[in-house]
């Protein structure tokens, strides 16, 4: 989608520049929503038009189904008096949401329904902001740390899964470099996670050696809650908080849990974890010096191996 077109309804709705169809149909959905209501209608009028039921308009705006273009373009884009030079975008946008995602290729085995949405949202977002206590985060794993994590699962897996497993998660780090936008990742990590011996102390080396050099991305911060500031908001548990491009998605709130994962969308849920994340922010080390202590405490594992 290239040209004067898209310039315009990206500068006017934000439409994503991403390959993620997840993040496609979520935009599409919440301008579905948009759309209508500044149409003045309401699920049942889309419904009878459509000549559906109402639970399939709630599917569209909620993006738990892809729009069928022929809705779009022959009733849906109409009803909602939208301009017809912007339809292109809007039937584009149904069409990318329809395509398979590069992660989708695994099976349930290595990747469950509930982490295949958390991936597709991850894949397209322009932001994450993660807090985490118990392990460094996957997208800044090494591919030994990460073994040796997926090893000592609860779930058990032959050899080849845990390594299809592993693959999968260095996979998702290509988001940090993508073209043209890198992902904006902000981290804050407790540091039981750094003093948690996983694999061995030269694996633990390694992770936070390759942690240290990853804060000094442009894109990546990092920084550690040492264990001397006592009680923080973090204590409740990890959670991710990830951000879009675009005004009308205020985002996801993401907390996962053994068998499973809770997606908050309402905006009072979101801002209740952005502002725990500023807190935590607030009471940890600067980067600056979240580095020299990554440097520190990898140089002890360093001296735990003679």
């Amino acid at each position: 989608m290239t040209g004067t077109l898209t310039s315009t309804l990206t500068k006017e709705v934000g439409v994503p520049e991403t390959s993620s169809p997840t993040v496609w149909r979520r935009w599409l959905a919440l301008e579905l929503t948009r759309l209508r209501q500044e149409a003045g209608l309401d699920q049942k009028d889309v419904a009878k038009a459509l000549r559906c039921t109402v639970g399939k308009v709630s599917y569209y705006e909620t993006a738990e189904r892809p729009v069928l273009i022929r809705d779009l373009d022959e009733v849906l884009l109409p009803l909602f008096n939208v301009p017809m030079e912007r339809w292109p975008d809007y039937v584009q946008a149904a069409k990318n949401s329809r395509q398979k995602g590069w992660w989708e290729s695994h099976g349930s085995d290595t990747l469950p329904s509930w982490f295949s949405l958390f991936i597709g949202l991850e894949q397209g977002a322009s932001q994450a902001r993660i807090y985490e206590a118990q392990f460094i985060p996957g997208l800044l794993q090494t591919r030994q740390y990460a073994s040796a994590l997926l090893r000592r699962s609860t779930a058990e897996r032959a050899e080849d899964e845990i390594e299809r497993a592993v693959q999968l998660r260095l996979n998702r780090q290509r988001v940090l470099s993508r073209s043209p936008e890198p992902l904006r990742l902000w981290t804050v990590i407790d540091e039981a996670a750094l003093r948690r011996v996983v694999g061995s102390p030269q694996v633990m080396r390694d992770q936070l050696l390759h942690l240290a050099g990853a804060a000094e991305q442009p894109k990546i911060t990092v920084q550690v809650i040492p264990f001397t500031r006592g009680a923080h908001p973090g204590m409740t548990g990890p959670f991710v908080v990830i951000g879009f491009p675009w005004l009308t998605d205020p985002g996801v709130a993401y907390i996962e849990h053994r068998s499973g994962a809770l997606y908050l969308e309402q905006p009072h849920e979101i801002e209740a974890h952005n502002v725990a994340f500023e807190h935590l922010c607030a009471l940890a080390l600067t980067p600056d010096e979240s580095a020299r202590m990554l440097r520190d405490i990898a140089e002890e594992f360093d001296h735990d191996q003679t």
